[in-house]
């Protein structure tokens, strides 16, 4: 079942003596599906504010027994959090910075264009739904609601957990298989965490980093003598891990030569150190990882065979950040609360704007990125909460026309509409992982207009070719 609209959930109290902008306001927010209260006077409107909770108010400037900016600031002393729009017919600048600076979300003029308003009230209750949802995460965080090494909450994520909850136990070899920065490392101690190997060392070394005259000594070590510079023996990282678990990040790195010695080992079970005859019994789980295909590997003749299968046990191919956009959010707020104790900030919360631009964001670096875009972020925040100054440029490079502020210059609406719904269409085909009948589920457009607006825009390559073999497929 699909999530209700986002409209259906919001209450909205109009004020306004004009009663024609009444009945059209209350008429068009219901057709939203809003619950609407509605009264002419500011007096009255404060009353309902103190009886009741509202997502949004509209509010009359210029009204008889009391001016808006003095409703305003009393309905601020009942209701901190409500998002307030000023409706004026005789719009100054004075006037407009003047209840911005009392808290108003928007300055309308009248007469509204509804079509543009019903798009600003859908931004204003995603923003505050973004906003209830972080500082939730918030909250748990602080609590300590986020257990174990993992942070996620994606379908995706929590699948590969469940998983994780059954291999953990056993001794066979794990193959991590993903893109650099997807929490491989993480992953793999989480696995030795919830093993009975816990009690042990884990130990994880880079394949890719050590050069590959040394990796062969770092792995196995070396007795006193072995080459030139070897004073004393050296305990190698199976020997130093037996009994726990070895992780081998990037393990595509690893040489020919040195492939044989591992398979060896993964075979018997014991090795030697270099320059040694002595075979060392070797009791250690291994867990590998690669950010490349290796079966394509093998199939060129860079990645042994016989290998592949001693190590491709039980894979779990980890997802990049931008297909499990439900965990940028928990992630963002976990390392907010790390930096803002490691630098002793008091930078608790992340603006609707700047989560915004993290959803918008593609994350080729994936969690890596994620964590260092914040570290930075807190590192330059002024305190309070994260706003989009405090990004990189990238992520305040929006189309033209998707954020506007209160002194944004005006586009024509019809160019303003375009620029939203191809963003929308571009973040909707990301979510569904570009399954077309996925999509029209979840934004509840028909099939035939999903793909005739993905065509339009130049979405969705393969939206024709599943457009013409849609009729053939069964029924969701």
């Amino acid at each position: 079942m699909s999530s209700p609209p986002l409209a259906s959930l919001c209450k909205v109290l109009i004020i306004d003596d004009e009663r024609s902008v009444l009945e059209v306001l209350v008429k068009f927010l219901q057709r939203m599906g809003c619950t609407v209260d509605a009264t002419t006077r500011g007096s009255e409107g404060i009353s309902l504010a103190q009886k009741s909770t509202y997502d949004v108010i509209l509010l009359d400037l210029k009204m008889p027994e009391m001016d808006g900016l003095a409703v305003m600031q009393e309905i601020r002393k009942i209701d901190e959090s409500v998002s307030i729009i000023i409706l004026t017919a005789y719009g100054t600048v004075k006037t407009a910075v003047e209840a911005m600076k009392l808290g108003a979300e928007e300055y309308l003029l009248k007469p509204l264009q509804l079509e543009a308003f019903g798009l600003i009230i859908q931004r204003i209750l995603e923003y505050r739904r973004i906003r209830r949802e972080y500082e939730a995460l918030r909250e748990s965080v602080a609590q300590g609601g986020a257990t174990g090494a993992i942070i996620a909450k994606s379908k995706k994520m929590l699948d590969i957990l469940a998983l994780v909850e059954k291999v953990a136990p056993l001794r066979s070899t794990v193959l991590l298989q993903g893109e650099s920065g997807t929490g491989k490392e993480v992953l793999a101690r989480t696995i030795h965490q919830k093993s009975p190997r816990a009690g042990k060392r884990f130990v994880a070394i880079n394949c890719g980093v050590i050069p590959v005259n040394l990796l062969e000594s770092e792995l196995f070590g070396y007795e006193r003598g072995a080459f030139t510079g070897a004073d004393s023996r050296k305990i190698g990282y199976f020997e130093a891990a037996n009994g726990g678990t070895i992780f081998l990040d990037e393990i595509s790195e690893m040489s020919a030569e040195l492939q044989v010695k591992l398979l060896r080992v993964l075979q018997e079970r014991s090795f030697q150190r270099l320059g040694g005859t002595e075979e060392i019994p070797n009791d250690v789980r291994v867990i590998a990882s690669t950010n490349r295909d290796l079966e394509a590997d093998v199939q060129d003749g860079r990645f042994r065979k016989d290998l592949f299968y001693r190590i491709n046990v039980i894979t779990i191919h980890v997802p990049p950040l931008r297909e499990r956009q439900e965990d940028v959010s928990v992630l963002a707020y976990h390392f907010l609360r790390r930096y803002a104790q490691d630098f002793q900030k008091e930078v608790k919360g992340i603006s609707p704007e700047a989560m915004s631009a993290f959803l918008r964001h593609a994350w080729d670096g994936n969690v890596r990125e994620l964590e260092n875009v914040i570290e930075r972020a807190v590192a330059i925040n002024e305190g309070g909460e994260i706003l989009l100054k405090d990004l990189p440029s990238a992520f305040r490079d929006f189309p033209p026309g998707l954020v506007m502020t209160a002194d944004s210059p005006l586009r024509p609406f019809s160019d303003a509409k375009e620029d939203f719904e191809r963003e929308y269409l571009r973040s909707l085909l990301a979510q569904a992982n570009g399954n077309i009948s996925q999509a029209s589920r979840m934004s509840e457009i028909p099939r035939p207009n999903l793909y005739e607006k993905l065509r339009k825009h130049g979405l969705g390559k393969d939206a024709a070719a599943e457009a013409e073999s849609g009729a053939r497929e069964t029924p969701d």
